[in-house]
């Protein structure tokens, strides 16, 4: 039996976090159209995670003790709003982990973590993400959300509270 758990990403390990950006933008450049920089990177910073603004939880995603992937969640407009919207501001498994409920799981226990109003958002492209979402936040809400369509960014938002 596998266990599949969030760890926060302590500073000391935010070298592990850009490494696995570098697959994150990697399998994303085929919707942003990014491509690396002459050293052969995409061009990633995460520094601002740390530097005073605790706005931004990235976890780890482990599976068995083993990174899996990660997500960070962002506590949106944090220094204006006591009660901050929480996004699901990037996530991802590493591709040996897909298909396996990994990331099903790990996405129910983002939502756990914090009793809040969460926004979610994917790039139309991107038809196997708005389909996962679309599952586990049906799943974990019963079908209690909202979905709105922007044509401007040609992105689906979903809308849902965990209060």
């Amino acid at each position: 039996m596998m266990s599949i758990e969030l760890v926060q990403v302590k500073r000391s390990e935010k070298h592990i976090l850009e490494n696995l950006y570098q697959l994150y933008e990697y399998d994303f450049s085929e919707y942003t159209k990014l491509d690396i920089d002459k050293d052969g990177r995409y061009a990633v910073s995460i520094d601002y995670y740390w530097e005073g603004d605790g706005r931004w939880r990235p976890y780890f995603i482990k599976v068995s003790e083993n990174v899996a992937g990660f997500v960070v969640v962002l506590l949106e407009d944090m220094d204006l709003n006591p009660d901050p919207d929480h996004v699901v501001y990037d996530f991802m498994i590493l591709k040996k982990y897909r298909r396996q409920g990994i990331g099903y799981t790990a996405a129910c226990k983002t939502f756990e973590l914090y009793q809040a109003n969460w926004k979610l958002a994917q790039m139309e492209a991107n038809k196997g993400a708005i389909s996962f979402w679309r599952k586990v936040i049906h799943d974990i809400t019963n079908g209690k959300y909202t979905e709105n369509y922007r044509d401007d960014r040609k992105m689906y938002f979903q809308f849902f509270s965990t209060k």
